[in-house]
C-alpha cells in the first residue's frame, strides 16, 4: 500500500508539472510569428495574399480568429478587396493524436468548412463546406453583370496536395461536387451585353460534378427550376494568361412556361438554338473571347 500510495503521489506531482510546464508555454506561445510564416507560405506558394490574425494555442487546440484571402495580382484589373474570410478556425488535438490527420474546421460567410489531410505525408487534401451564403461573399461579386444567391454545398479530394506545396505543378488534381439551393441568379446588361434585362433565374437546385487537372471536366451542371437541363464540357487552362483558357460547353436546357414567356423578346434568335422546346447550345472561345454559339444535333 505504501508503494502505491508513493506511485500516486509521483504521478499527480508529474501531472502537476506537466500543466505547469504547458501553461507557462502557453503563457509565452509565439502566436505572431508562427502566423507570419504560415502567411509567408501560403502567399509564396498560391500568389494569393493572405492576411492571418495571431495564432492562439489553448488545452485541447490550436486557433486563430480569422484568415482572409484578398485579390492576388494575376487578377489583373480586379480591385484589390477581401475575396474571402474564414473565421474561428480550430485544429483540435484530438483528431492528430487518434488518426494522424490535422482537421481544421470553421465559419465562412454564414456557412461551415472543415480541412483535413495526413500530417505525415500530405498527400491527400480533403475539403468540405457547407450552407455559405454565396451572396456574402465577396469573391462572387466580381462576376460582371451578375447577381447570384443560394447556399453552397460542397466536397473537394485533392489528390496532389503535397505536389501543389513544393510547386512542382500548379494545378490541383482531383474532384469536386455539390450542390447549390434556393439560387436566383440575376444578369442584368450593361454596354457589354447590349444593355439586356434578362428576367431572373429561380433555381431550386444545381447540382454540380467537376474533375480538377490542367483540363477541367465538367461532368455535370445540373439545373433544376425554372430552368432545367444540364451543362457538359472541358476548361483547358492557360497558366500564364488564366483569361484566355479555352472553354468547350454543350448546354441542354428547357425553360419553365413563366420563363419562356419572360425571354419571348429573344424567341427569334433563340429558334436557331431550338429543339423542340429544348435550347440547344455548344459555346466555343477563351474566357475572355467566346465564339459565336452553334446549335448542338437535335
Amino acid at each position: 500500500m505504501r508503494i502505491i500510495k508513493h506511485i500516486s503521489f509521483f504521478l499527480v506531482g508529474m501531472a502537476v508539472i506537466l500543466v505547469l510546464a504547458f501553461w507557462g508555454f502557453k503563457q509565452n506561445f509565439p502566436g505572431k510569428s508562427i502566423a507570419d510564416a504560415v502567411r509567408f507560405r501560403l502567399t509564396s506558394q498560391t500568389g494569393i495574399p493572405f492576411e492571418i490574425q495571431d495564432i492562439e494555442l489553448g488545452w485541447s487546440k490550436i486557433s486563430t480568429p480569422e484568415i482572409v484571402l484578398r485579390t492576388p495580382k494575376w487578377l489583373a484589373g480586379i480591385p484589390d478587396i477581401r475575396l474571402l474570410i474564414l473565421e474561428n478556425l480550430e485544429v483540435p488535438f484530438f483528431s492528430i493524436i487518434t488518426s494522424g490527420k490535422a482537421k481544421v474546421h470553421g465559419q465562412v460567410h454564414e456557412g461551415a468548412f472543415q480541412i483535413s489531410t495526413e500530417l505525415l505525408t500530405q498527400k491527400i487534401l480533403d475539403l468540405s463546406i457547407d450552407s455559405v451564403q454565396i451572396e456574402r461573399v465577396p469573391l462572387f461579386s466580381l462576376v460582371p453583370y451578375t447577381f447570384v444567391s443560394g447556399f453552397l454545398s460542397l466536397s473537394a479530394h485533392i489528390e496532389n496536395f503535397n505536389a501543389l506545396q513544393q510547386q512542382k505543378t500548379k494545378f490541383p488534381e482531383g474532384t469536386i461536387k455539390g450542390k447549390l439551393k434556393n439560387a436566383r441568379i440575376r444578369i442584368s446588361g450593361g454596354t457589354a451585353l447590349l444593355d439586356l434585362q434578362l428576367p431572373e433565374l429561380d433555381l431550386s437546385e444545381v447540382q454540380f460534378e467537376v474533375q480538377l487537372g490542367r483540363s477541367i471536366l465538367i461532368k455535370k451542371i445540373e439545373l433544376q427550376g425554372s430552368l432545367e437541363g444540364i451543362i457538359e464540357g472541358t476548361i483547358q487552362l492557360n497558366e500564364k494568361h488564366p483569361q484566355m483558357s479555352l472553354i468547350d460547353l454543350n448546354i441542354q436546357v428547357t425553360p419553365s412556361p413563366a420563363l419562356k414567356k419572360g425571354i419571348s423578346s429573344f424567341s427569334t434568335m433563340l429558334s436557331t438554338f431550338q429543339c423542340g422546346e429544348t435550347i440547344k447550345i455548344n459555346l466555343k472561345g477563351a474566357l475572355n473571347r467566346f465564339n459565336f454559339p452553334t446549335r448542338m444535333k437535335c
